[in-house]
């Protein structure tokens, strides 16, 4: 490990880059390059190699602000994963700082060769006779802003992926050995009465039809697939593929016996492991553990859906779409990742009201609804924007696709037998469709929006019943 004060450092040149690579960070970008850089010439610069931990939870240390500059870092305690930082500017240490206190049960380790500015505590403190702060603790402070925003960002997005339309759980097993299997499956049963277990005995299956169920909680032993360069190229395959269900993962296997193997396993966001063999009570407790975290999260998440519902359709309301669609314009700039956003509307959606009444109105909006409901992927967000429109956000999809998927959503809404449909200008109830993709048609929430209604609004001049895109 090598240390240097910034201070030190004779090369403004150097400096400059250090200051510009560290702005360039989403928690850094709207700070003055100015004082940015006056901050970090009372930072220290550490070189890590490979594998070289910068803290250890077993040896207690001041309270330190960890800023990323290159390469990459894992955080873990207790052989548990808590996050990592790999983007220029990624911090790490916040909550030290503000507490005041030694870092405790926490590793930080380099998994490359990585290099990171070290700020003292002492810098963000202020006296209660302080009549003036320092730039450290003003920067501390929008840093603070910036990570919690992005926090809640990402929470607001898994909660679409985690939100499920059964309240019976659904358990995954996947391990080829058929009597673990067998073990497995009768346990959960035991411990989990109202619980669904699909077992899974080969890892290509798996493979295969990931996208078939979505699961609450995964159980498997990864140690025998060689689909893979190596033995943890291959194990990281079949984790990122568990970790694409958003659930708690439980690895049981030989796999586990050693400690860098667990380090690895954390590092890759499993949350639990059991070596082989266990006792049933260590599977049994864990299962328990599992079984009341799913039940309080389950509770929690369905006042929070209530209170992001339309009454009228069950889809997310305008709140809830305008969260979720700040949360992408939060996220996925930065990653220079795709989403699309389409708009729907009920053609002569007035003419169905005057004729048949509201209630009957009503009854078509959540028929339309359901329609919207039933056929989008996991993790979109379908939405009642206002009277009878209707929005559909669709993450990490391209404006093909998002077509696509609208082009279904118009067919389907066409061939629904509504009552009294073929009294409509048109001879049927249907809807008109406009289609806007991020980045490509635009950057703002406001310029998106605008787009799409264009588009929807060119598909009714031109007859309705269509899907319009830029």
């Amino acid at each position: 490990m090598l240390r240097k004060y910034l201070s030190s450092l004779k090369d403004e040149k150097e400096l400059n880059l250090i200051t510009e690579t560290i702005k360039s960070g989403r928690y850094f970008r709207k700070i003055n390059l100015t004082l940015l850089k006056e901050m970090l010439r009372h930072g220290e610069l550490v070189a890590l190699n490979a594998e070289e931990y910068l803290i250890r939870e077993e040896h207690s240390k001041p309270p330190e602000l960890i800023v990323l500059l290159e390469g990459s870092l894992a955080v873990t305690s207790v052989g548990h994963f808590i996050m990592r930082l790999n983007l220029p500017g990624d911090v790490v240490g916040e909550m030290s700082v503000i507490n005041d206190d030694p870092i405790p049960f926490a590793n930080v380790i380099a998994e490359e060769n990585t290099r990171v500015v070290v700020f003292p505590n002492h810098l963000f403190k202020v006296s209660d006779n302080d009549t003036q702060v320092s730039v450290a603790y003003v920067i501390f402070s929008h840093i603070l802003a910036e990570k919690l925003r992005h926090t809640t960002a990402l929470s607001l997005l898994k909660k679409s992926f985690n939100t499920r339309d059964s309240i019976t759980p659904l358990i995954g097993i996947v391990d080829p050995d058929s009597d673990y299997r067998k073990y497995l499956k009768s346990t959960v049963e035991k411990v989990w009465s109202k619980v669904r277990i699909i077992e899974i005995d080969s890892y290509q299956n798996f493979i295969d039809n990931t996208q078939q169920n979505h699961f609450d909680f995964v159980i498997i032993d990864p140690e025998k697939y060689n689909g893979g360069n190596s033995r943890k190229d291959s194990i990281r395959i079949l984790i990122e593929i568990c970790s694409s269900h958003f659930a708690p993962i439980l690895v049981i296997s030989h796999y586990c016996m050693q400690e860098e193997n667990r380090q690895f396993l954390a590092g890759l966001g499993v949350t639990d492991f059991l070596s082989k063999p266990f006792t049933d009570f260590e599977l049994q407790h864990l299962l328990r553990k599992f079984r009341k975290d799913h039940y309080r999260q389950n509770e929690l998440e369905l006042v929070e859906i209530a209170a992001d519902t339309d009454k009228l359709t069950g889809l997310a309301n305008r709140r809830r779409m305008d969260e979720f669609l700040e949360a992408l314009l939060t996220l996925y700039p930065e990653d220079k990742q795709t989403f699309s956003f389409i708009i729907a509307d009920v053609d002569h959606f007035k003419h169905y009201n005057d004729q048949h009444g509201h209630q009957q109105g009503d009854l078509v909006l959540a028929s339309v609804a359901a329609i919207f409901r039933n056929r989008i992927r996991r993790g979109d967000l379908a939405a009642r924007f206002g009277g009878e429109e209707f929005v559909v956000i669709l993450p990490n999809c391209k404006k093909n696709n998002a077509v696509l998927i609208a082009e279904k959503l118009c067919k389907a809404i066409a061939h629904e037998n509504f009552p009294f449909q073929h009294q409509q200008p048109l001879g049927n109830l249907t809807c008109t469709f406009g289609v806007a993709t991020f980045p490509d048609d635009a950057g703002t929430k406001a310029l998106l929006l605008k787009t799409a209604d264009k588009c929807l609004y060119e598909g009714k001049e031109s007859g309705r019943n269509m899907v319009v895109a830029v």
